[in-house]
């Protein structure tokens, strides 16, 4: 997305034109997203932090309390101020090198949500100077962590659970039965050792003929050439 893809109609629509290359998100990284915007907006930096960790993005050998205390420098100093005082460009790349010297390495979906933030405000700011992205974003973000992560979302996350052990239930005596097919294979390959078809030693016999034939030839070369060498310097 930028700036020339976005246009306002008259009623104050937003339209979105030219989706040449988009992506989704799954659900989890939604929710992980959505946690980390929210928690810079209410500034429970703790819970941001808290989140890195469950979703992976910095290693447990580092101290949560400490990571929550780096954001807190960050997030922090634009409370308060007026919108057309702060830099959303800047304070991505504040947040950028802290968690670099937390070991977090480059996530696609972070650098996705970042780069749509900096194209909104922008694109924001030449509609309205005093456009403030965190006021704005506050009602949005709340009312999706509302519904996704509230009851709704909780009802939501049993019914594709209860889905997903229906359909592995369906598929219990098909597994049941491979798997038992498989166990008679391996005792019988214990016992017994490893068998082929009559096609297939067939094919592993000519393919070791070929190979052996090869051999044979490539030492009268050698030979050969070896006794060439001796004549010429008899």
């Amino acid at each position: 997305m930028h700036p020339g893809n976005l246009f306002v109609e008259a009623d104050g629509t937003i339209v979105a034109v030219d989706l040449g290359i988009a992506g989704r998100l799954g659900k989890k990284e939604r929710r992980f997203l959505a946690e980390i915007l929210y928690g810079f907006i209410t500034r429970d930096y703790l819970r941001v932090a808290e989140v890195h960790f469950e979703a992976g993005y910095v290693p447990r050998t580092h101290d949560v309390h400490a990571f929550a205390q780096a954001i807190r420098a960050i997030g922090e100093p634009i409370h308060g101020q007026p919108a057309e005082t702060i830099s959303m460009a800047r304070l991505l790349t504040l947040l950028f090198e802290v968690t670099e010297l937390f070991d977090m390495q480059t996530r696609t979906e972070l650098v996705l949500l970042q780069k749509t933030m900096v194209v909104v405000e922008g694109v924001a700011r030449t509609l309205d100077p005093a456009f403030n992205m965190w006021k704005t974003s506050e009602p949005v973000v709340g009312d999706w962590i509302r519904a996704n992560l509230g009851p709704r979302g909780m009802l939501e996350d049993a019914r594709d659970g209860v889905g997903a052990l229906v359909s592995l239930a369906r598929q219990a005596p098909d597994l049941a039965a491979r798997t038992e097919r498989l166990s008679r294979e391996i005792d019988a390959m214990a016992e017994n050792g490893l068998r082929f078809d009559d096609e297939t030693a067939d094919k592993i016999g000519r393919a070791e003929a070929r190979r052996t034939r090869s051999g044979r030839i490539a030492l009268w070369i050698i030979a050969a050439t070896l006794i060439w060498i001796a004549v010429q310097l008899g």
